[in-house]
């Protein structure tokens, strides 16, 4: 028993080591492993950007006439890249994951030229593109990906600040001038002051105090003024149709032959 307790080592601190795993990698590794997320799923923090600015999810995407061009998100679950047999060029075949289901996308031509460098594993992009619901499962064939924090920049038409009359002093207007000035762009900004008996005063600021949409952005101005301070007028018209490189040399307007 002597020598067993003179032999006795240093007691050393059991740590997790899923705890040092950053939350994407954990979840990354929980979707290899077990084909499933348990403690999550990576697209939850886009939510609001989905909720807005997708267009449709994969859920809905059967009752979409084929042919019609929409706007989807999701997470790059698999890609499957190929050289096409007709012409002998390379294909990639995408599997859009989002919180409903999961859609191939496939990106050939010209467009995979374009947007290979996104078509990564895990990574949330937002598709531009053309529904083809003649098939047992809806296909989309895109004609724009970005990645899908990009979203808010590129179709928000106002950012609206609402702010309650009752509350506001001087420095936080001082605070509005803070935040739009760490978030400068090109959008316009409207300040909302609601006042209590219900009625809004919209007020047009200069454009030198545009914003860049973002959901860090809207994030911000939610902690210093409050839940649903941050207001984004939205783009949801239709996509237009952008002509392929053929249609464009040989001006094709678009119709169908």
């Amino acid at each position: 028993m002597g020598i067993l307790q003179e032999a006795k080592l240093p007691r050393q601190k059991i740590t997790n080591a899923t705890d040092e795993w950053p939350q994407h990698e954990l979840l990354a590794h929980e979707k290899e492993l077990l084909g499933i997320y348990v403690t999550g799923h990576p697209l939850t923090p886009f939510v609001p950007i989905l909720e807005k600015y997708a267009l449709t999810n994969t859920a809905k995407l059967a009752e979409l006439s084929s042919r019609s061009l929409t706007r989807i998100g999701g997470l790059i679950a698999a890609v499957q890249n190929g050289v096409s047999k007709k012409s002998g060029k390379p294909y990639s075949m995408v599997t859009l994951e989002d919180l409903e289901g999961s859609v191939q996308v496939l990106c050939m031509n010209e467009n995979y030229e374009k947007y290979r460098g996104l078509l990564a594993l895990n990574r949330a992009i937002l598709v531009i593109g053309e529904v083809n619901t003649m098939d047992e499962r809806p296909k989309i064939f895109p004609q724009e990906i970005l990645p899908l924090e990009d979203a808010p920049k590129r179709f928000t038409k106002q950012v609206h600040l609402r702010l309650h009359t009752a509350h506001v002093k001087p420095e936080q207007l001082e605070s509005v001038r803070e935040l739009v000035a760490a978030h400068p762009g090109k959008c316009p900004l409207l300040l909302c002051f609601m006042r209590p008996g219900g009625e809004v005063v919209f007020v047009d600021t200069n454009e030198r105090f545009g914003v860049t949409p973002s959901l860090k952005l809207q994030q911000e101005a939610d902690a210093r003024f409050g839940e649903e301070t941050y207001y984004a007028k939205v783009d949801t018209s239709p996509p237009e149709r952008t002509p392929r490189r053929w249609e464009r040399k040989n001006g094709y307007n678009g119709g169908e032959e």
